[in-house]
């Protein structure tokens, strides 16, 4: 007994040493500046004609954002933002995923066109849309025009709730692939036996999808949610290139907003107190996330 202690302690010890330099990596990068931005949110920054002076602010910050009706607004649009993003993600592609996994989607072939969308770098994924938009020359007005569904072209970036919604449209096309390929990766690890038995018992399509595919599937779609919720909230590049939060300050979400008070209104504190709204937020789906994959403890039957 005494021998598997020590053996225990050593091997402990040996792990300790051998993880402690990933762990100082992860606080310098991780730790180090989320803590720095919880400092800054508490602090009133200035930019002095020989650098920056802080001030204690206390929770004025905090304060200022409750009465603030932009930050109302974007805490507002970002929560639909994420709420229709998450539900048409996860939608689309669980059809694809489903399309993806018959036998005759499962060509290779499929697959690397899925990921286009997602491997085109994010800015230049927002530039293809800024074209695609365009009022004068850009493809969706003449496609419409074209099938007659339109007859002169559309300012598809012109009007406030237009211009968030195609937004919401770009970020929607290039975040399926990832989930789709996210699903189909659960749809694989579902034992083809109990879809056999279901048939056996004559369950037919649907009702197979309802009691076998849906339940094998349930860690994987919850997974997919808390993921395509972070990334949602986190959007920044589109808005960005697209819009620069116009018309109107009506696509300004918060990770914009926290942005542009930084370091075009250059008001550091306050920008640091919207931040960290979105990462409680944010720290809130993490934590769901967590407890969803938390094995669930099996209570023993006394006989």
């Amino acid at each position: 007994m005494q021998q598997n202690s020590e053996y225990n302690r050593r091997r402990i010890r040996m792990g300790i040493w051998f993880s402690a330099p990933a762990v100082i990596v992860l606080l310098t990068v991780l730790a180090y500046p989320i803590l720095a931005s919880w400092v800054l949110s508490f602090l009133r920054v200035y930019f002095a004609g020989q650098g920056l002076s802080f001030r204690f602010y206390g929770l004025t910050n905090y304060t200022e954002l409750l009465t603030n009706q932009l930050f109302r607004e974007a805490l507002l649009r970002s929560i639909y933002f994420t709420l229709v993003e998450v539900i048409v993600v996860t939608f689309l592609a669980l059809i694809v995923a489903l399309l993806l996994n018959h036998p005759l989607g499962r060509h290779a072939f499929f697959r690397v066109v899925l990921l286009v969308p997602w491997a085109l770098a994010p800015v230049a994924n927002a530039v293809l849309w800024k074209w695609i938009y365009n009022a004068n020359y850009g493809i969706l007005n003449q496609a419409l025009i074209g099938l007659g569904i339109i007859d002169r072209n559309i300012i598809w970036l012109g009007s406030p709730v237009l211009a968030l919604n195609m937004i919401l449209l770009a970020d929607i096309w290039k975040a399926v692939p990832f989930i789709a390929l996210l699903l189909l990766a659960g749809l694989q690890n579902i034992p083809s036996h109990l879809y056999k038995a279901a048939r056996l018992d004559g369950a037919n399509a649907w009702q197979q999808f309802q009691h076998v595919t849906l339940p094998g599937l349930k860690t994987t779609l919850i997974i997919s949610i808390v993921l395509q919720s972070i990334w949602a909230l986190k959007v920044f590049d589109l808005i960005y290139v697209l819009t620069k939060g116009s018309p109107a300050d009506s696509t300004v979400l918060l990770n914009y907003l926290s942005w542009r008070v930084t370091f075009s209104n250059l008001d550091v504190g306050y920008g640091a107190a919207i931040a960290n709204v979105l990462f409680v937020l944010m720290f809130i789906l993490s934590l769901v996330y967590i407890r969803a994959l938390r094995p669930r403890k099996t209570k023993e039957k006394v006989g």
